[in-house]
């Protein structure tokens, strides 16, 4: 399984002495924020994948779909869990196309796959994530487009 990897040349956030001391939860760069993310999600951890989040998330979906917010996700998510079993999820070929002290945005393709009635499921596509950067919440992802697709 593949994970956005850390490049230490990137700008990140402020110094944390600026903040008063990090949060526990939050992510110190928009990389470790998307592979903390993708993890909590495929540990079905909602809860941790939902610290990630910004309260007011916007996802849309290639079928369509628009999920707002942190309540609408984890309905979405803990709905799935009871109908995917042996789900493996990746992200590929991340590309930070921007990063700022306070906003950074990434592009990627990503596959997953499972099992649903006891048939094997899959899927590839694209997906982009746009993250901001909080004082004292870290990064948080604030918005994910997923379509169909090949990178």
């Amino acid at each position: 399984m593949a994970f956005a990897q850390f490049d230490e040349r990137l700008p990140h956030r402020p110094a944390e002495r600026e903040l008063g001391g990090p949060n526990p939860l939050s992510a110190d760069t928009p990389q470790n924020c998307t592979a903390d993310f993708s993890a909590a999600l495929i540990d079905r951890d909602i809860d941790l994948a939902l610290t990630h989040l910004t309260d007011d998330v916007v996802f849309f979906y290639s079928n369509g779909s628009v999920i707002r917010g942190k309540d609408g996700f984890a309905t979405l998510m803990t709905a799935s869990w009871k109908i995917v079993e042996d789900y493996k999820y990746a992200t590929l070929n991340s590309t930070w196309i921007s990063e700022t002290d306070v906003a950074a945005a990434v592009i990627y393709s990503f596959e997953w796959s499972g099992k649903a009635g006891g048939n094997a499921i899959s899927g590839v596509g694209r997906g982009t994530r746009v993250l901001s950067w909080t004082p004292g919440a870290g990064w948080r992802i604030a918005h994910e487009h997923l379509s169909n697709g090949q990178w």
